[in-house]
């Protein structure tokens, strides 16, 4: 017998549903409060299908029912009762033929989120029912058929793949609604087996002459849709299915360049997208799309141009600087630089200088994001790139295609792409043209700078000179742009075009800086930033009272977003020039303004968080140069410290009342104490001694949290290194945390805690030596993955080499596991300190059992051999190592010796056997 709803119950549910679209707060929550009442009853989702596809009810209530049904069955599906999931499946598809087009694509959802949650196998019913659909006569039946596979083939792609008789029939009937009259039909058919392309189910390989024949037959349908999708088709085959097309690649791209100048921009952005996806298949793009560069370079060189909506979109106000910033507009935490990470791993840049970055992240939504089209749950923020302008967060046909001309350059020969791209750019140079052309030209110098680093060099002293005048345009895009190309180039402008251009660079890019207009404020100090690294350690240190002053009265015009630049600017700076910036004079100039902003920006702000990054910096550069502000900096840090693990407690302790505290606060206090260690080195004891710091450090260990876990780690190893007095006490505590994070999961959290460990071996081996054997266990595990980063693995390495002094009779029995990987990666490792250590851990390694590492001599030696000076002791243990073996081994030495590489054995021969002393063969 059927299931029937109770009348009372029914009734107060179909109330309550039709009472839930008031706005009123008061009613949403005694209405959330009803709702949950009924989630006790085991039935609760009958009553909302029963609503739902019930057609005598009001259509909003059957709406929302059917709304609330979708989450339930996203949620909680596989735990609903037996009975309940049948009587859903039963109720659901004949809705598909309901008037009301919500009600329809809310079943296609639906049914979506179920075989996403099951198997077609636990609904044998729904393939036939939707095949046999789509030969009805009824359009509204077929139209909310079409959309349910749409929806199917998006998500369950894999799923569907597997059920093969079903296929054979799906496609076919596909295939046969690309002729169809209806452009709703046709486009709905041709985005269902776009999404196959990923599975390429044996069907539609059976029939893909048919399919793409119809796929280019709609190329120049009067529907922009059908456009839109065929380009969008196409663009998938390239990317997954690139083989097929081959056959009919010359018209394809015939067609594309057509596309790519459609009338409709929506249909002209799709086209363009294909010039990136053929990019990625670099020798079809060599061989196949040469012959049309001199036809496409001008296509894209246009599409570069900023269309009138575009201008419409940004504020080209001369003079905006006064102008506040929108909230939305500023994001601190995406500009936080989170700059803890120990040894060669080094963390990611705060902004980015490439101004088309999204699309490198996204490449649009044509080849490998599926979460497009008419999918209701598709809630994809892939465009974000830290500023929330409305223009700038899109994905447009400018960007598109300079991405394109970007890829381009890094595959075809520079002589021969620069033939056609530099007579074109060239001619948008020139001034009497409209400032939008000229703006796009400019974008391209920066869009090829990458991929044809060499081959423009010897047109760079014409080039730079243009763009250093162009930086000084009535137009502030053009200066905007302009700033961003010369960053592009600011590696060659600080080596071969130094004495030429440095100086004339420096002094327009900072009035650049103090520009009137905010975007090219914003250009500036990040193309800045750009030179700040580009630039040696000691090619900015001239220039450091001006780039401070201008740095200085940027404070005075700088609205909040981009005060997060130049807080970068400053830090960038101050990591280049290091120790250069103690100076009084210069600490006078930059310092009052940033202790402005430090006294007037509340603990609780995230606006706090960029500062201090900043100041982590300045305290890493200045060290003892910053008097007073030492104590004052280190106070403030540990009182927000503080703050953040009570307001933690209370989180834990009832977190429905208590939030729970923002992480960044914690991690950029950790990294502000870091960055003093850094500065002040021993002179940090004296902090130290005052305060419960290495108590409060343990705490943030103990919150976890890998960005916390990260600084905190670091901090531990920095202060381990410079009072180790203050962190024995709690130090075997220190070790366990440190000690279970040994893996790979977190490379910059195992970094640091690799790191710190081998800090804490130099200054208290003692409580280091229990953990040794579980940690070689997991170090050894690390040091075996090939394609780790190799700032990484090189301190796993030293680690290895600095517990092997600590323990080398247990190191040295694990020496098949570890020996080869060991030397392979010291080898490359530049000398110094590290090294060094590591290396007199590896000689008390050997020494412990020679005839373990007989084995691994050659590799040994190679990585005794690479090093350029190497400290007379440690020289004198690996002389005697090495002719304690060409002793040992006595007349198969040189057959032995003979298997090494020739250079390998002219670096030991002159290093090392042809400088034996007598004393040292004792």
């Amino acid at each position: 017998m059927e299931w029937q709803p109770s009348p009372n119950d029914l009734q107060i549910l179909i109330d309550l549903l039709f009472q839930s679209t008031s706005g009123q707060k008061e009613v949403q929550d005694k209405i959330r409060t009803e709702l949950e009442r009924f989630h006790t009853i085991p039935e609760y989702n009958n009553y909302l299908t029963y609503i739902f596809q019930c057609r005598e009810l009001n259509l909003i209530v059957r709406n929302v029912a059917g709304l609330l049904l979708k989450t339930n069955i996203r949620n909680y599906f596989p735990k609903m009762p037996r009975n309940v999931q049948e009587y859903i499946k039963a109720k659901l598809l004949p809705v598909l033929s309901d008037s009301q087009i919500q009600l329809r694509h809310t079943v296609g959802n639906i049914v979506a989120n179920l075989i996403k949650k099951s198997s077609y196998g636990e609904w044998k019913e729904l393939l036939p029912f939707l095949l046999q659909a789509l030969d009805s006569n009824n359009e509204v039946l077929i139209e909310g058929s079409l959309y349910t596979i749409e929806l199917l083939c998006e998500d369950t792609k894999e799923k569907l793949d597997m059920e093969e008789y079903a296929m054979n029939i799906l496609i076919p009937k596909l295939l046969v609604f690309l002729q169809s009259g209806s452009p709703l039909f046709k486009r709905k058919a041709i985005i269902s087996l776009s999404h196959l392309i990923h599975v390429l189910p044996g069907a539609l390989i059976l029939h893909m002459k048919e399919y793409l024949k119809s796929i280019f037959a709609l190329g120049n349908d009067e529907n922009p849709e059908i456009r839109l999708n065929v380009c969008r088709s196409i663009i998938r085959m390239v990317y997954k299915q690139l083989s097929f097309l081959m056959e009919y690649i010359d018209e394809i791209i015939k067609y594309m360049m057509k596309a790519s100048c459609d009338p409709n921009e929506e249909v002209s952005l799709e086209a363009c997208e294909f010039w990136s996806a053929i990019a990625e298949s670099k020798q079809v793009c060599a061989q196949h799309l040469r012959p049309f560069l001199p036809q496409l370079i001008p296509i894209l060189l246009n599409g570069m141009v900023y269309s009138q909506e575009e201008i419409d979109g940004l504020d080209q106000t001369e003079d905006n600087n006064m102008k506040p910033d929108r909230e939305e507009d500023i994001r601190p935490s995406a500009f936080f630089a989170h700059s803890s990470t120990k040894g060669s791993v080094s963390s990611e840049k705060v902004v980015s200088s490439d101004m088309y970055q999204e699309g490198q992240q996204q490449q649009n939504s044509s080849g490998n994001n599926d979460d497009d089209d008419d999918d209701d749950d598709d809630d994809d923020d892939d465009y974000d790139d830290g500023y929330s302008s409305d223009y700038e967060d899109m994905w447009t046909i400018r960007k598109s295609c300079a991405f394109a001309i970007d890829k381009f350059s890094e595959i075809y020969e520079s002589d021969y792409y620069l033939a056609i791209m530099l007579p074109e750019i060239e001619s948008r140079t020139k001034p009497e043209n409209d400032w939008t052309k000229r703006e796009s030209a400019i974008l391209a110098l920066g869009a090829i700078a990458d991929g044809i680093r060499g081959g423009l060099n010897k047109y760079l002293p014409t080039v730079v000179p243009f763009l250093i005048n162009s930086l000084n345009d009535p137009k502030p895009l053009i200066r905007s742009i302009t700033c961003w190309t010369l960053s592009r180039y600011s590696q060659w402008i600080t080596y071969e075009g130094r004495d030429q251009f440095l100086n004339n660079l420096v002094n327009n890019l900072l009035n650049r800086v103090l520009d009137n207009n905010k975007k090219v404020q914003e250009a500036a100090c990040s193309a800045f930033a750009t030179l700040e690294e580009e630039a040696s350690d000691m090619e900015l240190v001239p220039f450091l009272p001006q780039i401070l002053q201008t740095f200085a009265n940027a404070f005075q015009k700088y609205q909040a977003k981009n005060l997060l630049i130049l807080y970068d600017a400053i830090s960038t700076l101050a990591r280049s020039v290091g120790p250069e910036l103690n100076k009084t004079d210069y600490i006078r100039i930059i310092l009052p303004p940033l202790v402005t902003k430090f006294n007037t920006i509340p603990d609780n702000n995230k606006a706090l968080l960029p500062l201090f990054g900043c100041l982590h910096q300045i305290c890493a550069s200045v060290g003892v140069g910053l008097g007073n502000f030492i104590v004052i900096f280190y106070n403030r840090a540990i009182g927000i410290i503080q703050a953040s693990i009570e307001a933690n407690h209370k989180h834990m302790q009832n977190p429905k009342l208590c939030d729970k505290p923002d992480s960044d606060f914690i991690v950029s206090s950790l990294d502000m104490i870091q960055g003093l260690t850094e500065g002040i080195g021993a002179g940090i004891e004296s902090l130290v001694s005052n305060c419960n710091l290495p108590a409060l450090l343990l705490e943030c260990m103990r919150i976890g949290g890998f960005d916390i876990l990260q600084s905190a780690f670091a901090l531990v190893g920095d202060l381990s290194k410079n009072c180790i007095v203050h962190m024995k006490p709690l130090m075997n505590e220190y070790l366990k945390i440190l000690s279970s994070f040994l893996n790979n999961e977190t490379p910059t959290v195992c970094n640091n805690a690799i790191w710190s460990i081998s800090e804490i071996c130099l200054k208290d081996p003692e409580q280091v030596k229990p953990f040794i054997p579980a940690m070689v266990e997991h170090l050894i595990k690390i040091i075996s993955i090939i394609d780790l980063h190799r700032g990484l693995l090189e301190n796993t390495a030293v680690l290895l080499g600095r517990l092997g002094g600590l323990a080398p009779d247990y190191l040295s029995q694990h020496l098949d596991r570890y020996c080869k990987r060991w030397c392979l990666i010291m080898r490359r490792k530049y000398d110094d300190f590290e090294k060094d250590s590591a290396f007199r851990g590896l000689w008390l390694i050997i020494n412990a059992n020679p005839n373990n590492a007989l084995k691994h001599l050659m590799y040994i030696c190679d990585a005794v051999g690479s090093w350029k000076k190497m400290d007379p002791s440690l020289h004198d243990y690996y002389t005697k190592l090495l002719v304690m073996y060409k002793t040992a081994m006595g007349g198969v030495w040189n057959e032995f010796y003979d298997q090494f590489p020739a250079e390998l054995r002219s670096i030991l021969d002159t290093n090392f056997f042809n400088t034996v002393q007598p004393q040292q063969l004792q």
